[in-house]
């Protein structure tokens, strides 16, 4: 027999679901806080990005950051927030250069 292995379609689902639970509201709850911020979501749809198995846009990310007033750093993992720090204190960490434009 061989094993299925479900590829997560986003990665801040668990940290949804923590941030939900620290304040303990249902998924219904939370989809009618979305639904406030004018995103459309359905309790359904919350548990499938809680648990990985839909797609999110940076749309969904805002309204999350919105309703739970957190930094959008705090909604991925710490690996990833760990080289978030790393690169906001690297001493080369310069804004990106427009190039310059060209002459007709």
């Amino acid at each position: 027999m061989s094993e299925c292995i479900m590829r997560r379609l986003n990665i801040i689902g668990p940290a949804v679901t923590k941030l939900r639970f620290e304040r303990e509201w249902t998924q219904e709850i939370l989809a009618a806080r979305l639904q406030c911020q004018g995103v459309n979501v359905s309790r359904d749809m919350l548990a499938n990005i809680e648990s990985g198995r839909t797609q999110i846009t940076d749309e969904h990310i805002m309204a999350f950051q919105q309703v739970f007033g957190v930094r959008i750093i705090l909604f991925f993992p710490k690996s990833v927030q760990e080289l978030d720090e790393k690169y906001a204190t690297h001493e080369h960490n310069k804004p990106l250069k427009t190039p310059p434009q060209h002459r007709r």
